[in-house]
């Protein structure tokens, strides 16, 4: 009789075993397929944002040039790339050079072009409508005083080609220990 009462009992407990089982099985996978959903969801925004962030970049017509970031945080003895962005907005071909100079105000950047490791860009030509992507390196050295400071982008062209679009912008730089 024993043996008979001890084998209910096992089975009794193999089969809450199971239930407890398939019952947090199901919890599990309802939990792993929401999670899927809200991560799908948080992807398909930030491609939006980023699309919209892209559209936003591209559309103001009124600048010849662009920097993104424009504003940039960095730490003593630290370098980082920015992206300037330069425009042809008139109805011809124009001959570009870009010039960089740091902003006066004590905070010791050095600014340059990627191309070229120097102040001016390479000459380039951008047809009516064309755009041209360059890289800016800027660093600080490990003394340099913390504090606002930025650079000054300059597009110039060649000859006499009046414009009536803004040719300067600067980049921000906030130096933190």
């Amino acid at each position: 009789m024993k043996s008979k009462k001890g084998a209910i009992e096992l089975s009794m407990t193999t089969i809450i075993v199971i239930v407890i089982g398939i019952t947090l099985l199901t919890l599990g996978i309802t939990w792993v397929k929401n999670s899927m959903g809200d991560v799908m969801d948080l992807t398909d925004s930030a491609f939006a944002m980023s699309d919209q962030e892209l559209e936003n970049l591209f559309s103001d017509s009124t600048d010849l040039l662009k920097i993104v970031p424009g504003t940039i945080e960095m730490g003593t003895g630290d370098s980082a790339m920015v992206g300037v962005i330069f425009y042809n907005l008139e109805s011809e071909t124009l001959d570009f050079v870009a010039k960089v100079k740091q902003i006066e105000n004590g905070i010791d950047l050095d600014c340059k072009f990627a191309d070229t490791l120097t102040d001016t860009s390479l000459p380039f030509s951008l047809n009516s409508g064309a755009d041209a992507v360059m890289k800016l390196r800027v660093a600080t050295l490990p003394t340099t005083t913390l504090g606002p400071g930025g650079c000054i982008i300059e597009l110039t062209t060649p000859g006499t080609v009046q414009t009536s679009y803004q040719r300067t912008k600067s980049l921000m730089v906030e130096i933190e220990p």
